[in-house]
């Protein structure tokens, strides 16, 4: 994740531009969760935003719209949007889905495409492997392993399935962050993110497909492993 996206979304700060107003709060809203700032279940305040982000009730709404589409909340009837806690198979299900998509997207890539792509995500690849050395640095390897798959999504020309990944990406990184949070699962992430780099670099799409897979399977197996531990070994529904 950028470093612009990683700032606390109840900060006062210049809302980003090329957006609509209601996409730049929902962005916002969203690192917010991601952070931690809202816990799972709780209720998200149309009138506490609207005074935060100094505007009308109406773009907020719209925001949390956008983010129930991305089932990172869910507005019920009465009761207002609360923060999504998805259950272990609709975790899994939407991992699988993205493993999948997010193969299909690596493999379409032509030989240029693929030494451009494994270019500009070499300095990146290598700072993942160096942080993940240390027992520390979890959340610089999030934010660094979240702007890679930015990337991957970004070079794929097919901007419908650019659409979905994004939107899939939004519902998994929570879970994504738990698939992460030890040492040894960033170190296993990072070594799969240098076999498709090296392999996108060779023109080998096929292969930096397969990685793609493995670094997105090892990491809901992770998730699901921590959210089981959290949820006391039983799975819960919003």
């Amino acid at each position: 994740m950028a470093a612009s996206e990683t700032q606390p979304a109840r900060a006062k700060q210049p809302l980003r531009q090329l957006m609509t107003l209601p996409e730049q709060i929902a962005e916002r809203i969203f690192t917010a969760i991601a952070d931690g700032e809202y816990e799972p279940g709780e209720r998200i305040r149309e009138e506490a935003l609207a005074e935060q982000f100094e505007v009308s009730r109406g773009p907020v709404r719209e925001a949390l719209r956008i983010l129930e589409k991305d089932s990172v909340v869910r507005i019920l009837p009465n009761r207002g949007a609360h923060v999504t806690q998805l259950s272990t198979k609709e975790v899994a299900d939407i991992f699988e889905i993205r493993r999948k998509l997010s193969a299909a997207m690596v493999a379409r890539l032509s030989v240029e495409e693929a030494a451009r792509v494994a270019a500009i995500i070499d300095a990146d690849v290598r700072a993942l492997d160096a942080l993940a050395q240390t027992d520390g640095g979890g959340a610089e390897y999030f934010q660094t392993s979240f702007r890679l798959s930015r990337v991957l999504r970004e070079s794929c020309t097919n901007e419908r399935l650019a659409e979905i990944l994004a939107s899939l990406s939004r519902q998994t990184l929570r879970y994504t962050q738990l698939g992460l949070a030890t040492p040894a699962r960033r170190k296993e992430s990072a070594r799969n993110w240098k076999a498709m780099q090296k392999a996108l670099k060779a023109g080998n799409v096929d292969v930096a497909a397969d990685a793609v897979e493995k670094l997105i399977e090892d990491s809901k197996r992770e998730a699901m492993k921590q959210l089981e531990v959290r949820q006391g070994g039983v799975s819960s529904d919003s």
